[in-house]
């Protein structure tokens, strides 16, 4: 299992940080969770064509996380000389089916019917089972819905990622003992804001999960200064590995 940081910043364009996107790469599977503003391009960077994609996860509805859907469905669906005959399943939180309906009123009836296979789940706390790996998932504490996964390796190794959440058991429930924890970190301690984690919020959730490697991301400009605030607190609660997320930045589990 691999992660990849397709984008580690939020919905302020930066030349540092991009918009959240997250792959998780299980054999030759491509896994990707969120897909904010440029994630379609980042993916190529990192030598993975769009055409690749059969499962697409998304924690919530906000466009930040959303914004590289639509034309994900589109290129699938007008690249020249290239005719898609895979399913693709997109996975959501509860009213997810009826996000895509609202899109598709905007942006044509082919969305519901793109001329290949298409599912899409709303999820709640639910397990899915794959071949060789599977899906968890539980409500987070963020917008009307919003969800938090937990992918799990045949052989037992775990990423978590909680997308936009503030504390909140379920978080803790999700991440036990994961080998990998990426949790949302937007805003110093001083300017908590709620619906979203500070830093030393993020060090207690990993330190009550149990967690191996806790990587930080969703960081609010101004950079500096957050992460600094990282820095000097998370180690001083959570004593496991700690990360700062970077665009591009690859991990093995």
């Amino acid at each position: 299992m691999e992660l990849t940081i397709l984008g580690s910043g939020c919905g302020i364009p930066s030349l540092q940080k991009s918009a959240p996107g997250h792959l998780i790469m299980i054999e030759n599977e491509p896994l990707l969770f969120d897909s904010g503003s440029g994630t379609l391009a980042r993916l190529l960077k990192v030598g993975i064509n769009y055409q690749q994609l059969n499962h697409v996860f998304y924690t919530h509805t906000h466009s930040d996380h959303t914004a590289d859907l639509i034309p994900l469905l589109q290129a699938l669906r007008t690249t020249p000389g290239y005719t898609r005959k895979n399913e693709i399943n997109l996975y959501g939180p509860e009213g997810f089916s009826d996000f895509i309906q609202v899109m598709a009123e905007i942006f044509g009836s082919w969305l519901l019917v793109p001329e290949f296979p298409l599912k899409v789940y709303d999820l709640g706390s639910d397990r899915l089972q794959f071949a060789n790996w599977t899906v968890a998932t539980l409500p987070m504490q963020h917008s009307r819905s919003a969800i938090g996964y937990r992918i799990e390796t045949a052989e037992g190794h775990s990423v978590v990622y909680s997308g936009d959440t503030d504390v909140c058991p379920e978080i803790i429930e999700l991440a036990h003992q994961a080998n990998v924890l990426i949790l949302e970190c937007s805003f110093p301690d001083v300017k908590k804001m709620k619906g979203h984690l500070t830093p030393s919020e993020a060090a207690q959730i990993a330190a009550q999960a149990e967690c191996q490697h806790l990587i930080l991301t969703h960081l609010y400009p101004p950079f500096d200064i957050i992460e600094a605030e990282i820095q000097s607190k998370v180690h001083k609660i959570f004593t496991g590995k700690i990360s700062i997320a970077q665009d591009f930045m690859k991990i093995k589990i």
